[in-house]
């Protein structure tokens, strides 16, 4: 399924990505190897849907990622309609590169997991970068980044809609048909 752009090039050495970042193109691969499961799993040839800025969305296994909060099962029933109705997975969610936390994305996942899919599309990106910041949504908690990876390390999730993660880039539209997540 994956998408590599015509400034892509792939070499005995490895994929040595041309200075162009652009959606489609392979600049943005650096993400990948930042957890060694999945640099194992993932093939940037088949694997890579498209760059968003600097940042990888991929095809990743479901079974690699944590959770860290709960969803909301009116909004889940909702989601599984319009995803059914559409055929297609329209936004990656996000997911921290290193330890493969949901950071964005909890009801997607749940509604794939149920269609017994095997593959989402995610945008990776490092909490340590500075174009990731994490929120609340509610007054009354204070979210921070380790407590967002605690939760989802350690499967103590938090309640839904708790945290909020800003992205200095827009997350782009993927439509990614059901039939090619397995």
């Amino acid at each position: 399924m994956g998408r590599v752009g015509p400034d892509a090039d792939v070499s005995p050495g490895g994929l040595q990505p041309q200075a162009r970042v652009e959606l489609g193109g392979l600049p943005c691969c650096g993400e990948l190897f930042r957890n060694p499961v999945l640099s194992s799993v993932i093939d940037p040839q088949r694997d890579v849907i498209c760059c968003a800025g600097s940042y990888p969305v991929v095809l990743i296994p479901l079974e690699l990622l944590h959770p860290h909060e709960e969803v909301d099962w009116n909004r889940l029933r909702e989601l599984e309609s319009e995803i059914l109705s559409d055929g297609l997975i329209r936004k990656p969610i996000l997911v921290e590169s290193e330890t493969l936390v949901i950071l964005d994305g909890h009801h997607r996942v749940r509604v794939l997991e149920k269609l017994r899919k095997r593959l989402v599309p995610a945008l990776l990106i490092s909490y340590e970068d500075p174009c990731l910041r994490v929120e609340s949504w509610r007054d009354d908690w204070v979210v921070t980044k380790d407590l967002v990876l605690r939760a989802g390390l350690t499967g103590r999730l938090l309640p839904h809609k708790t945290s909020r993660h800003v992205l200095c880039i827009d997350i782009p539209l993927v439509d990614v048909p059901l039939g090619t997540l397995g």
